[in-house]
């Protein structure tokens, strides 16, 4: 449960900027010079919006594992499960190396946000109350 969680995070901030900017109908995926031509276009807000996604996703899901279960590790799978999904996303495309460099740093950096703003609740408090 708590990894669809994660998931829809990231898919919703996909889907979001999919509604924002569509790609085109007759992209040929195994193409290489069709994908480069595609990111190639694609313009900055578009690309920000790829990579807020790993962010969100990986202080989201760490958040929610830390919330539910109190223990640090948990919140560390989570983020290890969207960094495979983001290196995973961005090996498939010829992406600039500024998003391959936040393809690793931003779903850590949403880790250790959600690390450092979990506290353990007061004895009697539930954990998501």
């Amino acid at each position: 449960m708590l990894m669809l969680r994660k998931i829809l995070i990231v898919l919703a901030v996909d889907w979001f900027n999919e509604l924002l900017h569509p790609l085109p109908i007759d992209l040929d995926y195994a193409d290489d010079a069709a994908w480069r031509e595609v990111v190639d276009s694609m313009s900055f807000d578009e690309k920000l919006l790829d990579v807020l996604a790993w962010l969100f996703g990986g202080f989201g899901g760490a958040w929610m594992a830390l919330r539910v279960c109190d223990w640090k590790w948990a919140g560390w799978g989570v983020v290890v499960v969207v960094l495979g999904y983001a290196l995973f996303f961005i090996s498939g495309a010829p992406y600039p190396l500024w998003m391959k460099i936040c393809a690793v740093a931003l779903p850590l950096l949403g880790g250790v946000i959600a690390v450092r703003l979990h506290h353990k609740p007061y004895p009697g408090e539930p954990l998501l109350g």
